[in-house]
Formats: C-alpha cells, sequence, structure tokens
C-alpha cells in the first residue's frame, strides 16, 4: 500500500503501523497516528471479522474520532462481493432436528435449509445477530445464543458453535471443501433469554471461500466494521484496465468488490463512497499475475484501490493549501471525490460502486485552473505561408478554457475556444521565429494557478543531443598523470559507431 501511495504521490511524507494485533490496538493506532504523529490522511485494508456487523465497533468509532479531528480516512472496502444472508430470525420447529434450538424459516413456507454451491478451497463464514455486545459493555450482553451450520448430502451437520449467553453475539465457522459440491447452510437460536422480544436481525458473511447461494438470497451487503463507519471514505475497486484510458467507456467494478447496505444502529449507511483502481506493479510478491509480463507482480483488491485514493487526495489537500491557504476538511474531500467521480452505475449512488469512479485531476480543476499544455499546431489553410502572411491556426493541447489567450511572443492573439483541447488562433505577418504559448489567467485566491505553457514554434529545430561524461581515471602518488579522456554520445550513440567527428560537433579541442 506505502508503494503506491508513494507512486501517486512522491513528496508525501509517509508512516507505517500495523493494524492486525487486535481491534482495540488498531483503534489506539489511528488516534495515535491522528494526535501524536499529526497524520492528514489515514489509510487501511484491514477486516476484522469480530467487529460488530449491526453497530459499530471500537476501530469505526476511532475512524469518525480522527474524522472529527480533520483527518481524511480512507479504507478498503473488503474483497467478499455479495455473499452474504440477512434476514429477521424466522423460527419455526423442526421435528427430529439434530441440533439444539429453533431452526430458522429462510423461504417463509417452512424450509429451514439453505442451499449453497461450495468449490474447493478454505472457508470462513461468520454469523453474527442485532445483539448487546458483551466486549463493547453493553450488559448483560447478547440475550440470544444463534448457530450456524454446514449440512452436508448426507444429513451431516458440521458446526463449532459456542454458548454466546450474555457474551458477544457472533459464531465462526470455518472449514475446508476438497472438491466442489453442494451442502446446505442451517440456522437455529439454540437459547433466548426472551423469545418474545422483538424480532433479532441475523447475518451471514462468506469473509474466505467460493460460495454461491442458490436459494433465498436475502442482503448481500459485505461491508462491515470500519469499511462502514460514517467518518470512513470506503473504497470499492476497479481493475485498471477496465477504465476509460484504456478504452473502457465506463469503468467496471470487480466482482469480488464489497457490497454495502448493511444497517448499523438502524441506518442504513451509503458505502462505498467510491472506487479506485487496482491491478497495478509492486515489488512485493503475492503469488499473483504478471499481466505485462515486465517481471513485476500486480497488486489487485480493495486494498491496492484504497492507497490510490488516499495518494490522490493527498494531492487534492496539497492543492487546496497551495492555492487557497486552507486545510481541506473531510467532508469537503468526500464530497468532491464523489461529485468528480465518473457514474458507473445507476444515476448517482449505488451499493456496488458508490459515486463511481475518482477522477482527481477533475477534482483539483474544480477548484483550480490548470496549466495549459500545447502539444502541435496546424495551419486551417495549408496553402499560406506564416511569417509573409497573417494566418490563422489550429492549438492542439490540454487544458484549455474559454478564457486561454493565445500569444506570439509578447503579443496576445485573437483566440477561439472550441473545447478543452483545441484553440484558433489568428496570427499576424512575423520575423524570425517568435513562440507560440497559451496562457490561463490565474482563478484562486493565491494567483498561482494557470500559467504559461510550453512554448512552440513555426519552424521547429530538431537538436542534435550530445552529451561528454569524464572517464575515471585514477593514479598513485609519485606516478604520472594519466591521459584525461571522455566518452561522448550523440543522440544517445557512441561518437564512433557514428558518421560524426570530434570535430563536427565542435569538440575537437576538448
Amino acid at each position: 500500500m506505502m508503494q503506491i501511495v508513494h507512486d501517486i504521490a512522491p513528496g508525501a511524507e509517509l508512516e507505517f503501523r500495523t493494524g492486525f494485533i487486535s481491534p482495540g490496538d488498531f483503534a489506539d493506532g489511528i488516534q495515535e497516528m491522528a494526535q501524536q504523529d499529526s497524520c492528514d490522511i489515514i489509510v487501511d485494508d484491514v477486516t476484522f471479522i469480530t467487529e460488530p456487523f449491526f453497530q459499530d465497533g471500537v476501530v469505526s468509532k476511532a475512524v469518525d474520532f480522527v474524522k472529527d479531528l480533520g483527518v481524511s480516512y480512507f479504507t478498503s472496502a473488503g474483497n467478499f462481493g455479495n455473499r452474504s444472508y440477512e434476514s429477521e430470525f424466522n423460527p419455526m420447529t423442526v421435528t427430529g432436528l439434530p441440533v439444539p434450538g429453533v431452526a430458522h424459516d429462510f423461504s417463509g413456507t417452512g424450509d429451514y435449509k439453505q442451499r449453497v454451491n461450495l468449490q474447493a478451497g478454505s472457508y470462513t463464514i461468520v454469523l453474527q445477530w442485532e445483539d448487546s455486545v458483551y466486549s463493547l459493555g453493553q450488559l448483560p450482553g447478547a440475550k440470544n445464543d444463534f448457530d450456524i451450520y454446514l449440512v452436508d448430502n448426507s444429513g451431516n451437520y458440521f458446526g463449532l458453535n459456542r454458548k454466546n449467553d450474555f457474551e458477544d453475539p457472533i459464531e465462526v465457522l470455518p472449514f475446508v471443501v476438497r472438491a466442489a459440491t453442494t451442502a446446505d447452510i442451517v440456522i437455529t437460536r439454540a437459547w433466548s433469554a426472551d423469545v418474545a422480544s422483538a424480532p433479532v436481525k441475523i447475518k451471514y458473511v462468506v469473509f474466505r471461500g467460493d460460495l454461491t447461494i442458490n436459494e433465498y438470497p436475502s442482503g448481500g451487503s459485505t461491508i462491515i466494521g470500519q469499511a462502514n463507519a460514517t467518518g470512513a471514505m470506503t473504497v470499492g475497486a476497479v481493475r485498471y484496465t477496465k477504465t476509460p484510458l484504456f478504452g473502457a467507456l465506463i469503468p467496471e467494478a470487480e466482482t469480488f468488490s464489497s457490497v454495502g447496505g448493511t444497517s448499523s444502529s438502524g441506518v442504513i449507511r451509503n458505502k462505498p463512497d467510491f472506487c479506485a483502481p487496482d491491478g497495478g506493479n509492486t515489488s512485493v510478491n503475492f503469488y499473483s499475475k504478471d499481466l505485462e509480463l515486465d517481471g513485476l507482480y500486480n497488486f489487485y483488491g480493495t486494498s491496492a484501490a484504497a492507497p490510490h485514493a488516499a495518494g490522490a487526495a493527498a494531492l487534492i489537500l496539497q492543492a487546496k493549501k497551495k492555492f487557497f491557504s486552507v486545510k481541506m476538511i473531510p467532508d469537503d474531500m468526500r464530497n468532491l471525490l464523489q461529485s468528480t467521480a465518473i457514474d458507473m452505475g445507476p444515476s448517482g449512488f449505488d451499493f456496488t460502486t458508490g459515486y463511481g469512479f475518482i477522477q482527481p485531476a477533475d477534482a483539483i480543476n474544480s477548484f483550480a485552473e490548470p496549466m495549459p499544455l500545447i502539444s502541435s499546431l496546424a495551419l486551417v489553410d495549408s496553402n499560406v505561408l506564416p511569417g509573409y502572411n497573417p494566418v490563422d491556426i489550429s492549438i492542439t493541447g490540454s487544458y484549455f478554457s474559454d478564457e486561454t489567450q493565445v500569444l506570439l511572443g509578447s503579443t496576445v492573439l485573437t483566440t477561439s475556444y472550441v473545447d478543452d483541447k483545441h484553440l484558433l488562433a489568428n496570427v499576424p505577418a512575423f520575423t524570425g521565429n517568435p513562440a507560440i504559448v497559451a496562457y490561463n489567467p490565474p482563478t484562486v485566491p493565491n494567483n498561482n494557478d494557470g500559467g504559461f505553457s510550453n512554448p512552440k514554434y513555426f519552424n521547429e529545430t530538431v537538436k542534435t543531443h550530445v552529451s561528454v561524461k569524464a572517464d575515471n581515471k585514477y593514479k598513485k602518488y609519485g606516478e604520472k598523470i594519466p591521459e584525461f579522456t571522455a566518452t561522448v554520445l550523440v543522440d544517445g550513440i557512441p561518437l564512433s559507431s557514428t558518421n560524426w567527428t570530434l570535430s563536427d560537433i565542435g569538440l575537437d579541442s576538448l
């Protein structure tokens, strides 16, 4: 992640702290980085499966805390796709049920088994329910004890359920599948302190494993923990090869990118906030594909997307300070990235892509005028010779606006704006070879945006690049001074391999 941030914002000061020890230590680290180390931006890609699904845990509260201090907090959405199930517990009595408790009716018509497809591999499924969390100091703790089982096609039940009476409302089901198969999920309530209480929400998320829910899909949200925190900017993933720069009209989210819609304290939060690219190169070997066959491994997942967004935020933060002498607050950062993103799904927000694929350059351009660039000049009428006669020219480049001026030397020309990449200008007769430049007037309070473009000339002189490097020489005390020599390259080629001589290039007295 740090490599990606450095790639996007190479001038940013970087700090690393682990977040894998425990949720409490992770939360402490977030606050330390904000309060003691004065970090302006924090980014993580950590998911603790023990953090509450239905309310804010210690990590989420730490994120909200530092956001209120002015820290822009970014986090990965997760790589769990839509592999989850959520419902209110619907009890039904099953005669001969081989496990304790009352079963959950998935269908509402008496089916307590949910058929799933399982591919070979390791699995981790976590079941939680909306209840008091003892570890958060919510006494007396969970008033319900739910269990989750995997049932094979022979009717064998497998579960590692514990007694949750007045403890935390969570069960973890890990298992290994050796060959592709089908199975059933069964959820039971083994105990309740108050059966007559209001219906209880239950939810399981498949954190590891290739599971497909074949029947009774419900919910589907997998953004949980601090990724669902109000203060976090939650980032989904888009493969970089599926973006407009690589020919995709509309960016396409990774299928594994986690989906929002999880209710927290009774409120469904709009997550993810937006998407950013994944699949770029790092020097770290994750045993992933080398997509470009360049000897570097590609880094996939929302763990790669989040630092891309955080690095972009560092540039935006710097630009705001440069042009306005103010620090951008997190809410403004979020709103700016959302409002300038490329919409990827239904108009506006959606739970798969948020507000779309971030466009950092557009974000900065929305509050500051960029410096124009000129790539080429072309005569509107190729039969008219510039210099001797007035000519109309077409200018191609970038970052043009209807305020952009074109100058010939120091003379401002009559200019017409075509679009942000094209201008038309009338050039009077001239002598010599004066430069054509574009100029964007400043628009910000500090008067330091915009500026002059690179120069372009009607007569572009082709220059030969000559480099002279003194060869390394040494002598011992008392020895004769060695002959000094140099290596001369012409356009990167050794002089001896060209048709030039030292005299031809004016270096015969070197």
